[in-house]
């Protein structure tokens, strides 16, 4: 009889050979198209294509690899898109479709840009302003140790002032004054959105954070940290080119005043991110909200009228609704 520890061992030893099995690689064999082929193998998933020269353009201008995220709400087995899936696209389908919505996701980017920038420009701002303020005797208290954890100390330098220094402003600085680093109404002027967020993160004191989180309204600190991150995410995303309207974030969006509850799992998505950007807009200026949702619903109602079969599903996706669709 084989003892315990036998057993266990051979027990072990094929759970690893299984588990190997099931890493194990293979060569990749496809290899570059052209827009012939590209168009052939669309028809054969079922898109119809009544004009081949347009369609080639499409295919030039869009890209078939980055088109073919906007055929996936098209698919049969949609939203299920393991590698099992054959990539047969419902009855009916057109490239125009898919175009279409390429187009609306592309505006969504370009409009949410400006407003995003709005937004960034406002939380860096009031970090600057009332920590700058309330350390008044330490204008580098974005390294002071008795303020910002020792981690976001350390990596300060190679994380973001490498860069920073660079800059023309910050240079000129330390041309004329002595100290590593220069204050934080400049330096911090010049930190990434992800900076400003992981500096909010390691401020020591709660009250510190406090202080930024209610300025917006939003008295839960580690709430305000959710939205900053979704806010972030979504700029990336833009800035990227990343597909936006079915975008899934890192983590998920924690229910406070920009949110009370969500729709059944929209705390992780664009969805859910979009009522954060509209909270926090709002807060910056209320015109520019509104300038924001005249500007996305023109996109949403040009993509309806190019493809009316999407709506439900960019309803689900976003959460826009167009003004006329609410009052129903």
């Amino acid at each position: 009889m084989p003892s315990f520890m036998t057993k266990y061992i051979r027990n072990f030893a094929i759970i690893k050979i299984k588990s190997g099995m099931s890493k194990r690689k293979v060569a990749y064999t496809k290899r570059a198209t052209t827009y012939d082929d590209q168009l052939m193998l669309l028809k054969q998933r079922g898109v119809l294509i009544s004009d081949e020269g347009k369609a080639k353009e499409y295919l030039s201008d869009i890209g078939y690899y980055r088109l073919g995220f906007y055929l996936h709400p098209f698919e049969i087995t949609y939203p299920k898109l393991n590698s099992s899936r054959r990539h047969q696209l419902k009855p009916g389908t057109k490239i125009e479709d898919a175009v279409a919505l390429y187009y609306f996701d592309l505006d969504l980017r370009n409009l949410l840009n400006r407003y995003l920038s709005r937004i960034e420009v406002a939380i860096r701002t009031t970090v600057i302003y009332e920590l700058s303020n309330k350390y008044i005797n330490d204008p580098t208290w974005f390294v002071n140790p008795s303020v910002v954890a020792p981690k976001f100390i350390s990596d300060f330098q190679t994380m973001a002032y490498d860069s920073i220094k660079k800059r023309s402003p910050i240079k000129r600085h330390h041309q004329k004054y002595a100290g590593h680093y220069a204050p934080a109404w400049k330096t911090m002027e010049y930190m990434t959105l992800g900076n400003i967020e992981v500096l909010y993160d390691s401020l020591l004191s709660d009250a510190d954070k406090k202080i930024i989180s209610n300025h917006f309204g939003e008295p839960a600190t580690a709430t305000f940290k959710t939205y900053m991150m979704a806010v972030r995410e979504v700029r990336n995303a833009c800035a990227h080119g990343n597909v936006l309207y079915e975008l899934t974030l890192t983590s998920g969006i924690r229910s406070g005043v920009a949110c009370p509850s969500f729709p059944a799992n929209t705390h992780q998505t664009f969805h859910g991110a979009l009522r954060v950007i509209d909270y926090l807009l709002r807060k910056v200026s209320v015109n520019r909200a509104k300038d924001m949702w005249d500007e996305i619903y023109k996109a949403t109602r040009l993509l309806y009228s190019q493809s009316p079969a999407l709506q439900s599903l960019i309803e689900k996706l976003t959460g826009i609704i167009l003004p006329e669709r609410q009052s129903e």
